[in-house]
């Protein structure tokens, strides 16, 4: 006997959050539902829905052998699904995400599986109140064309689902483009949406023309020592011909977002023809450490909050032991970004290799 799908109208722009909870607790009992993405509807629900896979499958219509995709709402569920952050990974992720890209990735167990990231600002509500990541597809009958509306979902499926996100028509209306990243080079599998600007930087990938490696520096406020560090190393890097291969970045473990580096800092490093009075401070995340490949500390202090919010990052952290000047001199800010210099000097090996 056919279902009847329960239609859950909300508005694209500002979705109903009772509404949207509404579906979350279906979908949380291992109800199937359709919702928007911005490239096509898709069909899912939470990732610890019991034979889920095979449920999504007969609902098509397909192979069961046909593999669907994790769809996440913030980038903190990457580590629930364990995915290997490899260079071309972040590369690919820091262009796209959130945005109409699906992935082929390993996880740390070295299985094969896919990954979205939806822009849609639904799609994004619905599975972060649900708090999971969804195993989910595209709304359509095998072999026919994914459902673009809900219409198009309620015409073709709406007897087999239990609730459908009506939110008006998908953005882009073009399936999304898929890319594998488990082989030695990306492989682009399915043309969709923004593939031209997916197919340059595959291309640049296979030249190692991207950045490779992923360099943090981390103090207090995000003020002074790190964006000191991480001017004086960019300008370094470009030096050598580094600078299209290395991703910088820095964060303060008390930094209050939007603040400006402290005028000592701007005048030592306009002393060595470095202009940093554009840098703005940005607290640490999880994201930021799980992204970077290597990570200076200004202090054990620092160290023990990275490990605490990501405790395996400790075998990629390095202690420069540098004490924090704000309030002092302008001589002590010029110690301070000496023994900077020094020491990064000494790690040169580290960094480039």
């Amino acid at each position: 006997m056919a279902k009847t799908a329960t239609i859950i109208k909300v508005d694209p722009k500002d979705p109903s959050l009772p509404k949207i909870r509404e579906v979350a607790r279906a979908c949380r009992e291992g109800k199937i539902v359709a919702f928007p993405t911005e490239t096509v509807y898709g069909i899912g629900a939470p990732m610890n829905v019991s034979n889920l896979t095979e449920i999504l499958s007969r609902i098509k219509g397909r192979d069961i052998s046909k593999a669907c995709s994790y769809h996440i709402g913030e980038w903190e569920m990457l580590a629930v699904l364990d995915v290997l952050r490899t260079p071309p990974f972040r590369y690919l992720t820091r262009l796209f995400w959130p945005g109409p890209l699906t992935l082929l990735v390993h996880n740390i167990q070295k299985e094969k599986i896919g990954l979205r990231f939806p822009q849609d600002r639904v799609a994004a509500a619905l599975i972060n109140t649900v708090g999971v990541p969804f195993i989910a597809t595209s709304a359509n009958l095998s072999g026919e064309p994914s459902a673009t509306n809900a219409s198009q979902v309620i015409e073709k499926l709406g007897g087999k689902l239990d609730y459908i996100i009506d939110a008006g028509p998908c953005q882009i209306g073009k399936d999304s483009t898929i890319v594998d990243l488990t082989a030695e080079e990306p492989v682009i599998l399915r043309e969709g949406a923004e593939i031209e600007s997916v197919q340059k930087a595959v291309e640049q990938i296979k030249v190692k023309a991207y950045p490779r490696k992923r360099i943090l520096f981390v103090c207090t406020g995000n003020s002074c020592r790190s964006p000191m560090a991480e001017a004086w190393l960019r300008k370094q890097l470009k030096n050598h011909g580094y600078h299209d291969q290395i991703e910088l970045a820095s964060c303060g473990i008390g930094a209050r977002k939007g603040g400006t580096p402290t005028m000592e800092a701007e005048l030592v490093m306009k002393n060595r023809e470095i202009d940093i009075s554009a840098h703005r401070a940005l607290p640490c995340t999880k994201e930021d450490v799980l992204n970077s490949d290597l990570i200076f500390v200004m202090s054990e202090h620092h160290m023990h909050f990275i490990t605490g919010l990501v405790p395996n990052a400790k075998e990629k952290i390095r202690i420069l032991n540098i004490p924090d000047p704000i309030g002092l001199g302008i001589m002590i800010y010029e110690e301070v970004i000496e023994s900077i210099q020094r020491k990064l000097r000494e790690s040169w090996n580290e960094i480039i290799q």
